[in-house]
C-alpha cells in the first residue's frame, strides 16, 4: 500500500475514534500502533491527528483507489471502533458511510464488525 493510502486509512481511523466524542486509551493506542505499523514519520502523524469532529469520513477515503487498501481501510476502521468494547450509533453510521464511499457492500461491513468485536 502506498503512503497516500496509508495516510487515508489512518485519517479515517482517527476520525472514527473522534466520532463518539470520547477517546479511550485503547483507541489512542490502536491509532498509535497503526501509524507505527505503517511507518508514518512525525509530520505524517501530525497530519493524521489533525482531525475535527466535523470532518467527512467519506471524503477522507475517496482517494483510495487500490481495492486491497479499500478493504484494509474498512477492516482497520472496524477494529478501531471495537477497541473500546462499545459500538456507538455514530460509529456504526461512520462505518456505513465509509463503506458506501468505498463501494463495499453492507454485508461485508457486518462481517468486518463481527470479526473486529471477536478480536477485541
Amino acid at each position: 500500500m502506498d503512503v497516500a493510502n496509508k495516510l487515508a486509512v489512518c485519517k479515517v481511523v482517527a476520525q472514527a475514534i473522534l466520532s463518539d466524542a470520547e477517546i479511550t486509551d485503547e483507541e489512542r493506542a490502536f491509532l498509535d500502533k497503526l501509524m507505527e505499523r505503517y511507518q508514518l514519520d512525525p509530520a505524517q502523524r501530525r497530519e493524521v491527528l489533525r482531525r475535527n469532529v466535523g470532518d467527512d469520513p467519506a471524503e477522507l477515503v475517496r482517494g483510495i483507489d487500490d481495492p486491497g487498501a479499500r478493504e484494509t481501510t474498512l477492516r482497520e476502521l472496524a477494529r478501531a471502533v471495537a477497541t473500546d468494547g462499545v459500538l456507538a450509533a455514530a460509529e456504526e453510521q461512520l462505518l456505513a458511510r465509509v463503506a458506501d464511499a468505498l463501494g463495499i457492500p453492507r454485508e461485508k461491513v457486518e462481517d468486518l464488525i463481527a470479526d473486529a468485536v471477536l478480536e477485541s
